[in-house]
């Protein structure tokens, strides 16, 4: 009962990295929007939809700590975007991580950055689009894509995240120039240096 967190900026290519990563090991994609359009379908994206995505993916880690004979996959692989120059991120990120961590579980935090430019190009990726509704305008995304750098820092300080989250397993890559198949074999070599559980083809 492992929780696998791929965090970076928008169009970072977590969600991508995640997909290929689920076919290399024992763990299950959910990444970020899956749960927030769920809601947003029927409140639009409001600040109930994000109340409620975010009570469903407490209760699912719960249940999957508590669950560990039962569950279909060893692990979760979960994406997210967070401002590292927040405390409230800060603080739902010591929250998922503890869930696991309090369980006798692992987690690794596996941190994706890449250039401004590469990162406005995948914005527009078929695939991104295809699966996250919300995305599909894209002048509205490149510009939600853009302010967010101005107002948060999304990615993580040398020595941060083991710092400010004791117990983790934290990688980061650069993933400017490499595909996410080569990202996530970089990922899989790691986890299993790691001790994560099977890595394998399913």
């Amino acid at each position: 009962m492992d929780l696998i967190l791929l965090v970076g900026p928008q169009a970072v290519g977590k969600m991508t990295v995640g997909k290929a990563l689920e076919e290399k090991i024992e763990a299950r994609l959910l990444f970020n929007h899956e749960t927030i359009d769920l809601f947003a379908r029927f409140l639009g994206y409001t600040a109930e939809t994000f109340r409620l995505s975010e009570r469903i993916r407490l209760d699912l880690f719960r249940a999957f700590t508590e669950n560990a004979e039962t569950n279909a996959t060893q692990g979760i692989i979960f994406t997210v975007v967070a401002g590292f120059d927040m405390e409230a991120d800060w603080n739902v990120l010591r929250e998922w991580t503890s869930i696991f961590l309090d369980a006798a579980g692992s987690v690794y935090f596996v941190e994706l950055e890449a250039d401004l430019n590469e990162r406005l190009e995948r914005n527009k990726s078929d695939y991104r689009l295809s699966k996250k509704p919300s995305k599909r305008d894209l002048s509205f995304s490149e510009m939600e894509l853009l302010e967010s750098m101005k107002k948060h820092r999304l990615n993580s300080l040398d020595g941060e995240v083991t710092e400010k989250l004791p117990g983790v397993h934290y990688l980061k890559i650069n993933t400017t120039q490499l595909s996410a198949e080569v990202t996530a074999d970089r990922i899989t070599s790691w986890l299993d240096k790691k001790g994560f559980g099977e890595i394998s083809s399913f």
